[in-house]
């Protein structure tokens, strides 16, 4: 069976989430959450069959998220925002200009998008439903008022007392929220900031028709005219066919039109609307007498909750933080909102993880919407207010904050440093800024437990191939390749020494490629710990490695002397031999040679670590080799000779790997091997290795031995001395 070369992770079972609210919010979440592989439901009180006439911002953080859904706003014909200017309201000079288009194309990702609130409205919906859409299509309940909601269990009861049951709960129902007194300090109502606002759409063909307007009526341009407690604001939609106009003031002036706050259609007096602004400049007045049918609301303002969630419900939009419009953010943070509630919950999510990850989606939003918050209010004050308060407006830091902020980016990263926590097997090397690396301690970014892998190794085991040359040598020369703490463990010049090549193949953390690797063992080696007991195992002084990957996973994590080497290893056609060269850039400086390889029956393992053979009258023999021994070095940066971190490292020994049958091996008398230092010309980073290897003595060869088998040892074992 050939190997995958990754593992494709489960696709798990769909979420069932259920949605109170069918506004912008519950829409937007609707369609993240399905486009994330989930079963949505949404519970709408209205019929949909009056949706606001009004414009609203698309700053760049909101416009780039309902592009990443595939919703397109020009589409829709909106308009970008190229230019913002303020007259004074009394005389109608111009205050100020701003190219907002240049100033965005250096500094936003996505252009500031005007469009019409009904047609995204009716966009959204589509989307949300459409049977193309991918994943699947939301179902949407018109006219259905939930009576309650339970986020313990995630039911919500209907008025007509039916139940339906969820994994998670949203409520997206906006100011007026009934869902948010569910979550434990939410029982809160909104007031009135203070302010109201008239609302109306005129044709921009009309506005140019009548010289006192003509000339404030630009394509792509929001304009202001701000006066000491109200202002006037004006900018195009639907193609630049359509002129939006807002007109915020005190709200005791229009009390008198029986503003109903939970009525965003109620309709307001032209009359009235002049009165109010009978100081402001003629053009002014011009314009409000063109108005046909003009909405009022109250602004409402609201406590900030103690939280946007609790156990299985999250709210989102004006049901978690009513937003005042002085910051054109209130669309686009339930955008936000919801894109963050769906980047937490990836296909795969548990329902009992729900609660957890709501969290994370809490952590993400509840600063950042608060703090836009403030943002409006701040810019929504008069100027006597600003003035008594000693504040001043600084609407570039607002504009940065608000639009330079990826709600998708933002969430997977806290999302990702969440998993990252609460797994232990995870392990980190430079670079860091692209998180947790994977390796064979790693393998494609599992868990070496995880069942794709075991069962990945199972039906594709990984291999090992080892030819090892161990011979007698001088243990007054070897005694200088060993750091502090080290020595020999027992008395004597004569010491044994393996040099041991290994080829690993089918292996799980490289896509079932494998490489090459060739050390120096320097065997009867002894660490004296600071409380005088010892270890005993083998050095191993330097490794050379055919692939950068390993080099870099061994030295960084595990302090492994690794070393780059082309290694080519050459069997003898009949088997029993084989021919073993290293070199760098073609510049050989190592050969091994083994022939006569015969059958063995006594099981060994791969790698370092050989039995002794039987001897005679004499000294006792070594203690047995519990493993291996590297030492780590990290050296200070600019700090030539010192270090950040040394210290040994020991590996202790594996048997055979579990599941699998002892390993074949064939062994030798008739070996032989030799280094050559070269030049530091020919070899510029290795010749100082080479030249010690060269000058090694070699009294004997005692044993030449080739080991096969299957399953590799991922080192996870090895560990800092002290």
């Amino acid at each position: 069976m050939a190997h995958t070369g990754a593992l494709q992770q489960c696709k798990g079972t769909p979420l069932r989430i259920l949605i109170v609210g069918a506004g912008i919010g519950g829409l937007s979440a609707a369609i993240a959450l399905r486009q994330q592989g989930h079963v949505v439901e949404l519970f709408e009180q209205s019929k949909m069959s009056q949706e606001t006439g009004a414009a609203i911002h698309l700053a760049s953080n909101c416009n780039g998220l309902l592009r990443r859904m595939g919703l397109f706003a020009e589409d829709l014909g909106a308009v970008e925002c190229t230019t913002v200017k303020e007259f004074l309201p009394h005389t109608a000079e111009i205050k100020y200009t701003v190219d907002a288009k240049r100033m965005g194309d250096k500094l936003w990702t996505h252009p500031w998008l005007l469009a019409h609130r009904a047609h995204l409205h009716t966009a959204l919906r589509n989307m949300a439903t459409n049977l193309n859409g991918k994943g699947t299509p939301a179902k949407l309940h018109l006219a259905c008022r939930v009576k309650s909601v339970d986020p313990g269990s995630a039911t919500i009861t209907l008025e007509d007392g039916s139940e339906l049951h969820g994994d998670l709960l949203i409520g997206a129902d906006g100011v007026h929220s009934g869902t948010r007194a569910s979550i434990p300090g939410g029982d809160m109502k909104p007031f009135d900031s203070g302010k109201s606002a008239f609302r109306f759409l005129i044709p921009t063909d009309t506005l140019k028709a009548d010289p006192r307007i003509a000339e404030y009526i630009t394509p792509s341009t929001l304009t202001m005219w701000i006066g000491e407690d109200r202002r006037l604001v004006m900018y195009p939609c639907m193609d630049n066919t359509q002129m939006n106009f807002v007109c915020i003031h005190p709200s005791k002036e229009s009390e008198m039109e029986g503003t109903n706050e939970a009525d965003w259609q109620k309709t307001g007096s032209k009359e009235r609307m002049l009165q109010i602004y009978e100081s402001f400049h003629t053009s002014c007045k011009s314009i409000i007498e063109k108005a046909d049918e003009p909405k009022i609301w109250k602004l409402l303002d609201m406590d900030k909750m103690p939280t946007f969630v609790h156990k299985h419900l999250a709210v989102l939009g004006d049901a978690a933080h009513p937003f005042l419009p002085h910051q054109g953010q209130g669309g686009g943070q339930a955008i936000e909102d919801a894109v963050s509630l769906a980047a937490v919950l990836p296909l795969g999510t548990l329902p009992e993880e729900v609660s957890e990850r709501l969290q994370i989606y809490n952590q993400c939003r509840y600063e950042r919407a608060h703090k836009i918050q403030d943002f409006t209010r701040t810019a929504g004050k008069d100027a006597s207010e600003l003035a008594a308060e000693g504040k001043k407006l600084d609407m570039h830091e607002y504009q940065a904050y608000n639009f330079c902020h990826d709600a998708w980016d933002y969430t997977n990263a806290a999302l990702k440093n969440h998993l990252i926590s609460k797994d232990k097997t995870v392990r980190f090397r430079s670079p860091l800024s692209f998180g947790p690396s994977p390796g064979p301690r790693r393998p494609l970014g599992l868990d070496p437990s995880h069942s794709a892998i075991q069962s990945l190794r199972k039906s594709n085991p990984e291999t090992f191939t080892t030819y090892a040359v161990r011979f007698q040598t001088s243990r007054t020369y070897l005694q200088n390749m060993l750091p502090p703490g080290f020595d020999f463990a027992t008395p004597g010049t004569k010491v044994y020494a393996s040099i041991s090549c290994t080829t690993l193949d089918n292996m799980t953390w490289l896509g079932g490629k494998g490489y090459t690797h060739c050390g120096l063992y320097i065997h009867g080696v002894s660490y004296t710990k600071r409380d005088g007991s010892k270890l005993h195992g083998s050095y191993l002084p330097v490794l050379f490695e055919s692939l950068a990957d390993p080099i870099i996973t061994g030295g960084s994590e595990l302090g492994m002397p690794k070393l780059f080497a082309d290694i080519n290893v050459t069997p003898g056609s009949d088997k029993s031999s084989c021919k073993i060269s290293l070199s760098w850039r073609g510049a050989e400086f190592g050969s091994i040679e083994v022939a006569n390889l015969a059958g063995d029956e006594s099981p060994t393992v791969n790698g370092a670590g050989h039995a002794e053979p039987q001897r005679g009258p004499g000294p006792p023999p070594p203690p047995p080799e519990q493993g291996l021994f590297v030492y780590r070095y990290v050296p200070a940066v600019g700090k030539p000779g010192k270090a950040d971190a040394e210290y040994p490292v020991f590996v202790p020994k594996v048997d055979v790997q579990p599941g699998f049958a002892a390993p074949q091996v064939l062994k030798s008398t008739k070996a032989r091997f030799q280094f050559s230092a070269r030049d530091w010309q020919s070899l510029p980073t290795l010749h100082h290795i080479a030249k010690d290897l060269a000058e090694i003595p070699i009294y004997a060869i005692e044993e030449a031995k080739l080991t096969k088998g299957y399953g590799v040892d991922d080192v996870s074992s090895a560990r800092r001395i002290e």
